[in-house]
């Protein structure tokens, strides 16, 4: 069963401008949910990139719950921090394990393929930086290649990978990470293909778990 750092966390999915919030009374915008992002982290994200998430976000979260039976409702009673409107989203138990027991289920139900257990190692592009296809790794060490029309890498971060992390946040170079492990290859396979600053790439988006070792 594919779990990954998702089902570790409470499964909060923030989106602004939802029919949710509208029925809540909660007033919210894209615009502002950018905003409450890139304060929140020092405006060192990709403006293009937040602004298109924050845009898009309700659209998605509607689509699930519409199109895919995801019981989504707003999360009430807090802020989460940084944001300055209620905008998280989860399913009833408010837990990661079942968000993504719901997502599998859209999975099944729409007839896609799923494969687990197969680890992507490397990315295949040509001179433009286009993405052809991808080597994946069964646990037995055997290699695959598929070939693709298009490629999202939905890898959580870098957290999992010691490297990145002593580099882009050294203050946590010596901390536990209790994230997926998938996070150690799949991120710097992508950061290396594309050639961009893997600095720009989250740690862990807030679904991973860290904890300090205290220094004697």
């Amino acid at each position: 069963m594919p779990r990954g750092s998702t089902s570790m966390s409470q499964g909060f999915i923030p989106a602004a401008g939802t029919r949710f919030q509208e029925e809540k009374g909660v007033r919210d915008s894209a615009e502002l949910m950018a905003e409450d992002i890139q304060r929140k982290n020092g405006y060192q994200a990709d403006p293009d990139i937040v602004r298109a998430l924050s845009e898009a976000s309700a659209g998605v979260v509607e689509w699930l719950a519409d199109a895919h039976g995801v019981p989504f409702d707003l999360v009430e009673g807090f802020l989460y921090p940084g944001h300055r409107r209620t905008r998280m989203h989860a399913t009833p138990r408010r837990t990661g394990e079942e968000l993504m027991g719901s997502l599998l289920n859209a999975v099944e139900s729409a007839g896609i393929d799923l494969l687990t257990e197969a680890r992507v190692v490397d990315l295949h592009v040509d001179d433009g930086g286009r993405v052809l296809g991808v080597t994946l790794e069964r646990p037995d060490g055997s290699r695959e290649s598929i070939g693709c029309d298009a490629l999202i890498l939905a890898c959580n971060g870098y957290g999992g990978n010691p490297e990145l992390v002593e580099r882009h946040l050294p203050a946590l170079k010596d901390a536990l990470y209790y994230g997926h492990e998938a996070t150690r290859v799949t991120l710097c396979c992508g950061a290396r293909a594309w050639g961009r600053a893997s600095r720009t790439w989250g740690p862990a988006r807030g679904t991973a778990h860290w904890r300090c070792r205290t220094r004697p």
